[in-house]
């Protein structure tokens, strides 16, 4: 199981997409980021960086995670300069521009997150709103694809860049929803293999085409 921060080299050896994985917690509305379609505690403990009452460090029960989204990317370079631009604006959320977070969140009349039981929807959202914006920000827009749990997750469609292509799931239940995603990573797969196999014929093409023009 892949526990640790992966490089492009290890995604594409071990047969993972060009793809980040969110997974939502359905209890608290917390959100981690994955390279694979898991979730581990390595993975909590490395984008939790200071847990307080109101974001406590959630366990890795697969019974309280769902997938919020899956990006996929036009290549494994992008895919993972996606996840640390994620993980770079969690530890800022977090951490170094804590306080000007916490100044844009819908707060409660004791100051705090707002919440319904536990569940602060606050977290789901700055989750997809950092999602569109490294997009944006690292340019990582082109043949780039959003799989997501439902598209009103997404928000409004006028806030992503154009280019970026955003795709219902398919309905599942709790038990199917990593075999859901497995066929998500397949085909990350097969797309990826399609521009790599175009993007290698295009110097063929051309050497066949210099040759032609030599013989006329």
């Amino acid at each position: 199981m892949a526990t640790k921060f992966r490089n492009s080299h290890w995604l594409k050896t071990n047969e993972f997409a060009p793809q980040v994985f969110l997974f939502r917690n359905i209890e608290t509305g917390q959100v981690v980021y994955s390279q694979t379609p898991h979730i581990t505690k390595y993975q909590i403990n490395q984008q939790f960086f200071r847990p307080n009452k109101e974001n406590k460090k959630p366990l890795p029960r697969h019974d309280i995670w769902r997938p919020l989204a899956v990006a996929q990317f036009e290549d494994y370079q992008k895919a993972v300069q996606a996840y640390h631009g994620l993980v770079e604006l969690r530890f800022m959320r977090q951490v170094s521009k804590k306080n000007e977070a916490q100044s844009m969140r819908k707060l409660n009349e004791y100051n705090r997150i707002w919440y319904s039981g536990q569940y602060r929807p606050t977290y789901t959202m700055e989750a997809t709103a950092d999602l569109s914006a490294v997009i944006d920000e690292l340019k990582l827009s082109k043949n780039c694809k959003v799989y997501w749990d439902g598209l009103w997750w997404r928000g409004d469609s006028k806030l992503w860049n154009q280019d970026v292509e955003h795709i219902d799931m398919e309905r599942y239940g709790r038990r199917e929803k990593f075999v859901i995603l497995d066929e998500i990573r397949e085909k990350g797969l097969l797309d990826f293999q399609k521009v790599e196999q175009q993007l290698n014929q295009q110097p063929l093409q051309t050497e066949q085409s210099t040759e032609q023009s030599v013989h006329v």
